[in-house]
């Protein structure tokens, strides 16, 4: 909801003035504020609710959140000299993310890599926060790591693409 009141701030603003109004002749409901004012905000509110569910469906979307997964591991793959991003790694992501936790071993199976290549890219992934583990060898789930989410999740966050982020 913040996102799609801070996207029409203006209008959030005037609704919500409106809508503590005095009421508007003997027509306008029967408190001391205007019934016509409160609806026109609810509509609103109700509207903003449909934009915001309509986006994060399009957000969440399996497919397309499995392309941007990709295009994420790819970007990083190219950022890094020797980098452990490999492709083979976003089919044992995606299905963490459809999913559930994925055991470890089940994780370096999924890639296809070799057992040694396949748990540097594990370890790689946790170390960045692509991945999360409670205990070092339980098993691992997703995780949203805050430098990832304008490629992860576009829009949701514009301020945080110009952000400048301190990663330790």
């Amino acid at each position: 909801m913040n996102r799609g009141f801070s996207r029409r701030r203006e209008d959030y603003y005037a609704r919500l003035s409106e809508a503590d109004m005095a009421r508007q002749g003997d027509y306008d409901g029967r408190g001391n504020l205007s019934e016509k004012m409160l609806s026109a905000w609810c509509k609103f509110f109700i509207e903003i609710c449909q934009d915001q569910v309509s986006f994060m469906t399009q957000m969440l979307d399996l497919d397309s959140l499995k392309h941007r997964l990709a295009g994420l591991i790819y970007v990083r793959s190219q950022q890094q000299s020797e980098s452990l991003y490999r492709a083979e790694a976003v089919l044992p992501l995606h299905h963490i993310l459809a999913v559930g936790p994925l055991n470890r071993g089940d994780f370096v199976q999924m890639t296809g890599l070799g057992t040694r290549t396949g748990r540097k890219v594990l370890s790689k992934l946790i170390g960045d926060g692509l991945l999360k583990s409670d205990t070092v060898k339980g098993p691992v789930r997703i995780g949203f790591p805050l430098d990832a989410l304008y490629v992860l999740f576009p829009n949701l966050y514009p301020e945080a693409a110009t952000t400048v982020m301190d990663v330790c």
